[in-house]
């Protein structure tokens, strides 16, 4: 975990670079535009929206019963947050949780949540594009994209809400000896998800979606406003980070790069904003977001688990099942 947590450090600081700056130009001449009052207003909103996302993972922990205290749950979401920009970052927030369990959770248990705040934030982004849609001269052909997220994040839940999908899941696995050892992970991973899957859980956890969306609408208006003279009003706010969203969530891209920024360009493009005033805002808006992400996250790590970032890891156990192989060789 010690050299992965530094892996992590290293690619989270090479991703702001690489990511964020990649434009640099754009980017700055942007901001420079941008008066300070904006700038401060544009970061009161990014951190507000940083704890409400950090609030709505510990929601998730403690919804799954975990032995975790809510300052731990916070922290690891917020340190995870230096490799946000890599593909599959997200997971080192799973991983961060399995530390303060000191051995009584694993993987399996701190992972579920992930998939029940994906769900959460489909729900949230299709919901607010449905209301974008609705109430703003938007061709009505359009709403078959949220309907059809909503359809399928349903569909996904009655899924694995369903014993017999289980079932059959736990007999395909136990046909070969390879994937014989999984079926108590993956059984003991299933119940805690099944746990998550009910609206007790993902009700409150939609909601917290639902603010961190507004947030990140927030964010657009003020560039948007701050940027052209057109400016962008609420509802349309509402249906450019909703659709552009969902291109995000279900297009196979790792980390959505691209697709959030041609999403952003083309719909603010398509609503009467010029096309190099779009691309300036897309840009800037994710590289906005990417970078005051991984500057929190690695501030976190380095001040809350400072203590994992060494070169040389202690002998480790051996894992007793393939789950926690594939686990430490991530490390």
């Amino acid at each position: 975990m010690r050299r992965g947590v530094l892996v992590f450090v290293i690619a989270g600081v090479f991703s702001f670079v690489a990511w964020s700056f990649r434009d640099p130009e754009m980017v700055t001449g942007t901001l420079e535009r941008l008066s300070p009052r904006v700038v401060l207003a544009l970061l009161l909103v990014l951190s507000a929206n940083e704890a409400i996302k950090a609030i709505r993972w510990a929601w998730y922990l403690r919804a799954a019963q975990l032995p975790l205290r809510f300052r731990d749950s916070i922290t690891s979401y917020l340190a995870a947050q230096a490799a946000s920009a890599l593909p599959g970052g997200s997971i080192l927030s799973a991983r961060l949780a399995k530390e303060h369990a000191k051995g009584r959770i694993g993987l399996r248990h701190t992972a579920p949540p992930l998939i029940a705040q994906g769900l959460g934030d489909v729900f949230a982004v299709a919901l607010l594009a449905l209301i974008g849609i609705a109430a703003s001269p938007q061709p009505n052909a359009q709403l078959v994209a949220p309907v059809a997220a909503l359809i399928l994040a349903l569909l996904l839940i009655t899924i694995a809400r369903s014993e017999r999908s289980g079932t059959a899941l736990v007999g395909v696995l136990r046909r070969w000896r390879l994937t014989r050892r999984l079926v108590p992970v993956e059984e003991d991973a299933r119940r805690t998800l099944v746990a998550l899957l009910n609206g007790r859980a993902l009700i409150p956890g939609t909601m917290t979606s639902i603010a961190s969306s507004l947030c990140a609408v927030a964010i657009l208006i003020m560039l948007a406003n701050a940027l052209t003279v057109r400016g962008l009003a609420p509802l349309e706010g509402l249906y450019v980070h909703g659709m552009s969203m969902l291109a995000h969530l279900f297009l196979p891209v790792p980390n959505g790069f691209g697709t959030t920024e041609i999403g952003l360009v083309g719909l603010l493009n398509w609503i009467g904003i010029g096309f190099g005033r779009a691309t300036a805002i897309a840009i800037t808006y994710r590289a906005l977001g990417n970078g005051f992400r991984t500057l929190i996250g690695l501030a976190v790590l380095l001040l809350r688990y400072h203590h994992l970032i060494q070169l040389r890891s202690p002998a480790q156990p051996v894992p007793t099942t393939l789950l926690d192989v594939a686990s430490e060789a991530s490390d």
